[in-house]
């Protein structure tokens, strides 16, 4: 983690190569020759090139700390319970009741039978996808009002027992983020594990 020092020390320092350039474009005005002027220019060029390096770099390195950030974040949730393999269906299985035995065994015990598993249901799983990382709205309701912007690339957990619905052009899903937030989503910008409706 980088942190927030070593782009700020960079922002400032581009502040400072283009106060150095503001400085070398005011002495290069009328006072020298015109040779010693274009030198002057030129110099004031170079250092408002350094200026505009040392600001992209802090942008950058301020961008990379963001997405640290969120892979932690989602690292995280995978040791909360959550899940994020890219397997969009994942099939989770009960787990058996252990059988208590009596120590020692009545002579008028009867069999039991085991546990009756019922089917699991499937999990279908989206992925945010196609939204130029602007980010995809989630809502309250179809063309409803803004609950989240969720990010590029982030796991959806589809809401199957809501039926898609079509409105405004767009078809409408019901999904669930990674943090819990309920809402809809437009269907054009989410990819849909293979097994979904």
């Amino acid at each position: 983690m980088i942190g927030l020092v070593l782009p700020i020390i960079l922002a400032v320092a581009g502040i400072g190569a283009a106060f150095f350039t503001y400085q070398g474009i005011r002495r290069g005005g009328a006072r020298y020759y015109t040779l010693e002027r274009e030198s002057l220019l030129r110099q004031a060029s170079l250092t408002l090139l350094l200026s505009t390096i040392l600001f992209l770099a802090s942008i950058g390195l301020m961008a990379y700390d963001q997405q640290q950030l969120l892979a932690e974040d989602t690292e995280t949730a995978v040791v909360d319970g959550e899940d994020s393999s890219t397997e969009p269906n994942i099939v989770i299985q009960a787990e058996e009741t252990p059988e208590l035995n009596t120590l020692p065994p009545l002579p008028t015990e009867t069999a039991t039978p085991g546990p009756t598993l019922s089917p699991t249901p499937l999990i279908c799983r989206a992925v945010v996808e196609g939204t130029f990382d602007n980010g995809l709205t989630l809502r309250t309701n179809p063309g409803g009002s803004e609950v989240d912007i969720l990010a590029e690339s982030a796991i959806l957990t589809v809401i199957t027992e809501e039926d898609p619905v079509e409105l405004n052009g767009f078809r409408w899903r019901k999904v669930r983020s990674l943090l819990g937030d309920e809402g809809w989503v437009a269907e054009d910008f989410i990819t849909l594990g293979s097994g979904c409706e």
